[in-house]
């Protein structure tokens, strides 16, 4: 699979039929571009998502598909902190139902 460059100024004209015409599939068909490329530049012309945004998320894909050991362990880890949120929080809503049966005004957050 092969990366096209295209330049600023079709990028431009595009994006403004697609701005015009209100249907970005429309528009991406017609110029045999994908529909997901052609939102990424509607976006950027609107300053809605940020060109680094979009470099960084290639970034991380490329860094996930080299060393994918490292990313499974950052996942187990992560799930093993949203474990101990959860219990915390269900840890503070035990005791905040226990103030409130023995009338004790709890902390204000």
């Amino acid at each position: 699979m092969t990366t096209k460059v295209y330049s600023q100024e079709y990028k431009d004209q595009v994006v403004k039929e697609a701005i015009e015409v209100g249907n970005v599939t429309l528009v991406a068909r017609k110029n045999g571009l994908s529909q997901k490329t052609l939102n990424n530049w509607v976006q950027l012309s609107r300053g809605t998502v940020s060109v680094r945004s979009v470099r960084n998320s290639k970034q991380v894909r490329k860094e996930i598909d080299a060393n994918p050991a490292q990313f499974q362990e950052a996942l187990k880890q992560n799930d093993k902190l949203k474990n101990l949120l959860g219990e915390r929080e269900l840890e503070i809503a035990v005791l905040r139902d226990l103030l409130k049966k023995t009338d004790t005004p709890f902390p204000a957050r």
